[in-house]
């Protein structure tokens, strides 16, 4: 009988917590993540670009889902329009070892994307994304795979770049 009780306080003390950890945190402005404004400021929007199942048009359609936003399937006037334009990688040797083979190497990651809202110029962007990695030519298959998903990971970081230029932008030229 003993046991009934304190299971009842306890799961009240719980409760009174988790009450009390609701109210500190609303009271302090926390916020959850995607309640930003980006989907006041976007409702709807046409991604337009030349590689329709690419991993970034993926991870950007992503993206926009996750902040609630309407990916349209053809452009409508009233509705912004984002352009995937192009993405390149390059890669060059940052340090050698006295073998004068790699030690080191750098991926770079160029994407350009343009963004047109409604009566205004489309602006265009670029994001230059790049990272370092050691290379051993006896591990070579690893770290072809470590190049890869370096990429990836750089894709993600782009498809994030868009969502924050996004919800930064301000329209200054009319058209």
């Amino acid at each position: 009988m003993h046991s009934i009780y304190s299971r009842a306080f306890y799961r009240r003390a719980m409760l009174l917590i988790t009450i009390a950890m609701t109210l500190l945190l609303s009271g302090c402005g926390f916020h959850l993540k995607h309640n930003n404004g980006l989907v006041e400021k976007f409702p709807e929007i046409y991604l337009q670009t030349n590689n329709p199942k690419g991993d970034l048009t993926r991870l950007v359609k992503l993206r926009l889902r996750g902040a609630s936003i309407k990916i349209l399937t053809e452009p409508k006037a009233d509705a912004a329009v984002l352009r995937l334009k192009s993405e390149s990688q390059s890669e060059r040797t940052i340090s050698l070892y006295a073998t004068a083979q790699n030690a080191e190497k750098e991926i770079g990651y160029v994407m350009k994307y343009s963004l047109k809202m409604p009566n205004y110029t489309a602006k265009d962007f670029d994001v230059n994304l790049y990272r370092d990695f050691l290379y051993d030519s006896s591990q070579a298959l690893a770290k072809s795979r470590e190049q890869e998903l370096l990429i990836k990971e750089l894709r993600g970081v782009a498809a994030d770049h868009i969502l924050a230029t996004m919800l930064s932008i301000e329209n200054q030229t009319a058209e």
